[in-house]
């Protein structure tokens, strides 16, 4: 019996003769669509992606935009504690910045800042090379020395102000015993600012010790090692090794501790009150009380608007060094 294979090859023969033409253009029209859905998808993919963002740029909007934008323009006005009066254009910078007690209360906070800062950081350094090679004894003291830093401000003033009462604080007790006169303490303008000092640098010195602990224990061991086969005793591994390393977090914490000392009021307020005599006032500390007592609050506004100036400034030098540190 023959079988014929006819009808195969006309099939085979009609799809050869077909215009590749025609071919082409469903392959683009196919290619089309599918450009057209992944643009699609990629545009429903962003919009979905970044509204997880919405209520966090409104809470941000909220608490520090438009505050800072009211605060901007409320320095151009006068008011009658909270009632608008009118617009003044730039009086109330030319109040502030011509006032002898501006330029007071800017060098105490520049005294207070400064001076805070350099306690904690002296002493949260030696305290974390102390500890950094003490062992488990040392990772038991960490924990003891943490306890400053996790008091809140007001607990921590409260705790001094009874230590530094010149009636019957134990320190003022120590310093007659020892034959000295402790004189009013706190109620000292001369030695009010250099008590705050130290107890701020007491308060948050934990916070440098942490930092510069976390960046020794991420220093290699063989660095230690080589410094040691070439002779070099503990200076030599601090100012190679130790110091190169840990320096830029160091100074992320430096900044960082600048902007909250800059901001702090809790401390001063439970403290001093801004006293004696203005001795302890600093910019944001005049700023609070000026919100509070004051009739016109535009020049206090101007104050405000300085201590966020510096907090930017401040910000920006931050933004930038932890940019060179992860990049």
């Amino acid at each position: 019996m023959e079988i014929s294979y006819q009808p195969v090859e006309d099939n085979k023969r009609n799809k050869m003769s077909e215009p590749k033409s025609q071919t082409l253009e469903t392959a683009l029209n196919i290619a089309s669509l599918d450009d057209a859905k992944a643009a699609e998808a990629r545009r429903n993919g962003f919009f979905r992606y970044y509204l997880w963002f919405v209520p966090a740029i409104l809470i941000l909007f909220l608490v520090t935009l438009y505050p800072s934008i009211f605060v901007f323009w409320l320095s151009f006005q006068k008011t009658r504690y909270y009632e608008l009066v009118g617009f003044i254009g730039l009086a109330n910078f030319i109040e502030v910045f011509g006032s002898k007690a501006f330029w007071d209360t800017t060098f105490v906070s520049l005294t207070y800042v400064v001076g805070s800062l350099a306690g904690a950081m002296v002493i949260g350094m030696a305290a974390a090379l102390v500890l950094n090679s003490a062992g488990i004894t040392g990772s038991f003291l960490r924990v003891l020395i943490l306890f400053p830093w996790t008091l809140s401000m007001s607990v921590v003033g409260s705790i001094w102000l009874w230590l530094l009462n010149p009636s019957f604080g134990p320190i003022p007790y120590l310093i007659k015993l020892a034959g000295m006169d402790p004189g009013l303490m706190l109620g000292d303008p001369d030695l009010a600012l250099t008590l705050t000092i130290l107890v701020t640098a007491w308060w948050s010195f934990p916070y440098v010790m942490v930092m510069a602990t976390a960046a020794m224990q991420s220093i290699p061991n063989e660095l230690y090692e080589a410094v040691e086969i070439d002779g070099g005793g503990a200076v030599i591994k601090f100012k190679y090794v130790t110091l190169p390393h840990i320096l830029p977090s160091l100074g992320s914490t430096a900044l960082t501790l600048s902007i909250m000392y800059l901001t702090l009021i809790t401390l001063l307020i439970v403290m001093t009150g801004g006293g004696p005599l203005g001795a302890t006032t600093t910019l944001s500390l005049e700023a609070f009380r000026g919100t509070v007592q004051a009739v016109n609050i535009g020049p206090t506004a101007v104050v405000s608007i300085v201590v966020l100036v510096i907090n930017v400034a401040i910000g920006a030098v931050y933004t930038r060094l932890t940019g060179r540190v992860t990049g």
